[in-house]
């Protein structure tokens, strides 16, 4: 984990040059690229609710946290990611990648993904956008650029830029609406033969749930799907793919162990664990006996104790598709 601590130090120094604690900050980008030179402004505003930060934007569907600690689950939630597939990616882009081309990462939050690419293949440019500004501005590769953006809005690069388009884990992010134009806008700035790669986990279904799994994953499945998100989303990539017109699409499920089973599941937990102590307020809504933090906490131990006896796992499908040539 020694890369991970690494970004976590490089992340925060660079977080102390940005005026977080004002409600809101304008931030101008601007992205170079062989045909076109992109600006990006935009404002946007920032919450506080039950103790954590969030986006304040209108037009973003995004329904979780910005704040530090949000960006070290993240952070985390990268290794849980490369652990479970083997590697950072599935797509046949390595060689291309070693020569040196374009590749964008949709929704990069902290930058976990880009910034360890980037080492990984120095000739390789690595753009990410995201609609919060969470991504390193000052201490960053020279062969990484960032910028705010909103996924559901047209993609600020030209036509055919990218090699290869990465998402991943935006299951809470995009409006079950916006998932067509989205894959849409990625085959755009795709160059013909290039890919593009979906990550996504699925919300409402475990392998092997018990009781108190069941009640978290359904409150904020139902939450989901009030807020138009789709949070079934993994087990349509392969058609949402095909359909914006992608081919040798290929799919790719992994079933990972939650709270049992070594380092993956202890991480998982840890993830887990996190993200539903954000939930608690979801959760509460469908179940009021549990809005006591205490009574709350109780019932996620008592959620582990079962994903230990059922040997529950989580399940995942990566999904990569080629942009035909001309």
């Amino acid at each position: 984990m020694g890369t991970f601590n690494f970004l976590r130090i490089l992340l925060k120094k660079d977080s102390s040059s940005k005026k977080s604690n004002k409600s809101s900050t304008k931030s101008e980008t601007t992205v170079e690229s062989p045909t076109t030179s992109i600006t990006t402004s935009s404002t946007f505003n920032e919450y506080a609710e039950n103790g954590r930060r969030y986006h304040g934007r209108s037009d973003a569907s995004y329904i979780l946290p910005n704040d530090e600690e949000e960006s070290d689950r993240v952070h985390m939630q990268h290794w849980i990611v490369k652990l479970a597939f083997s590697g950072n990616y599935d797509a046949p882009v390595g060689e291309a990648l070693e020569v040196g081309d374009n590749v964008l990462d949709a929704g990069c939050g902290p930058a976990t993904w880009p910034l360890e690419m980037s080492e990984m293949y120095p000739q390789s440019k690595f753009y990410g956008v995201d609609i919060s500004l969470v991504f390193p501005t000052q201490i960053k590769p020279k062969n990484c650029e960032f910028s705010l953006h909103n996924l559901a809005d047209p993609l600020p690069f030209p036509d055919h830029y990218f090699r290869f388009v990465h998402q991943r884990l935006l299951v809470m992010g995009h409006l079950k609406a916006d998932w067509p134009k989205i894959l849409k806008e990625f085959m755009r700035v795709t160059k013909p033969g290039g890919w593009i790669e979906l990550t996504e986990c699925i919300m409402p279904d475990l392998a092997n749930p018990g009781p108190n799994m069941n009640v978290l994953m359904t409150a904020v499945n139902v939450i989901a799907k009030k807020k138009g998100l789709n949070p079934a989303v993994a087990y349509e990539l392969k058609t949402l793919m095909e359909g914006a017109g992608a081919i040798n699409v290929v799919d790719r499920r992994v079933v990972t162990p939650v709270g049992h089973g070594g380092k993956l599941g202890d991480l998982l937990w840890e993830d887990f664990y996190s993200l539903f102590i954000t939930f608690r307020p979801i959760v509460a809504k469908s179940h009021p006996e549990l809005e006591p933090p205490e009574a709350y906490d109780k019932f996620l131990k008592g959620a582990k104790d079962e994903c230990r006896e059922h040997k529950t796992g989580f399940i995942w499908h990566r999904t990569y598709g080629q942009k035909p040539s001309f």
